[in-house]
C-alpha cells in the first residue's frame, strides 16, 4: 500500500503545482504589440515620444522575462506597456485635434494674426486709416475711360448705338 499512496501523493502535488502555476500572457504581449503599431500610427513618435518609447521598452522587457519563464512579471510589464502605449495614442490624438482645430480657426478668420483684424475691412488697402472704414479702394472709382497714349478725340468718350455709329 505504500507505493500507492506516494503515486497518489505525486499525482496530487503535480496538479496542485499545475493549479498555482501562471499561464503565458502570449494574448497580452500581442494587445501591448498592438497598441504600439496603433500609436506609432497616431503619430506618437512626433506627439509623446516618452510615452511611446516607455511602451516599447515595457514590451522588450516583457519579451525577456517570457524567454526566462518569469510569466507574472511578463503579464505585468505587458500591461504596462500596453497602458504606455494607449496613452501615447491619447496624447498624439489630441495633438492632432488641436493643430487640426487651430487649422480652421485660421481658416474661419484669416486676418486674426493681422494688426489692424478687429476693424471693419481691415485686409483692404487704406485700412486703420481713419476715415477708410467702409471705403472701396479709390484706384477703383476712377478707371480712365480711354487707353493711355492716345490723344485728340476718341470715339471712347462719346456714347454709342447698337449700329456702332455716335
Amino acid at each position: 500500500m505504500g507505493w500507492r499512496a506516494v503515486v497518489i501523493l505525486s499525482a496530487s502535488l503535480g496538479l496542485a503545482a499545475c493549479a498555482g502555476s501562471v499561464p503565458p500572457p502570449t494574448a497580452q504581449l500581442g494587445a501591448s504589440a498592438q497598441a504600439i503599431q496603433q500609436a506609432e500610427r497616431a503619430g506618437a513618435l512626433q506627439h509623446a515620444p516618452a510615452e511611446f518609447q516607455s511602451a516599447r521598452e515595457k514590451l522588450a522587457a516583457a519579451d525577456a522575462a517570457m524567454r526566462e519563464d518569469e510569466r507574472t512579471q511578463a503579464r505585468r510589464l505587458a500591461e504596462q506597456a500596453q497602458a504606455d502605449a494607449e496613452l501615447a495614442t491619447v496624447r498624439s490624438q489630441r495633438a492632432t485635434a488641436q493643430q487640426a482645430a487651430s487649422a480652421v480657426r485660421t481658416l474661419a478668420n484669416p486676418n486674426a494674426g493681422l494688426p489692424n483684424a478687429g476693424l471693419p475691412n481691415a485686409g483692404m488697402p487704406g485700412a486703420g486709416m481713419p476715415g477708410a472704414a467702409g471705403r472701396a479702394p479709390a484706384a477703383s472709382a476712377t478707371a480712365p475711360l480711354a487707353p493711355s497714349g492716345m490723344s485728340g478725340t476718341s470715339t471712347w468718350d462719346s456714347p454709342r448705338t447698337l449700329e456702332g455709329t455716335p
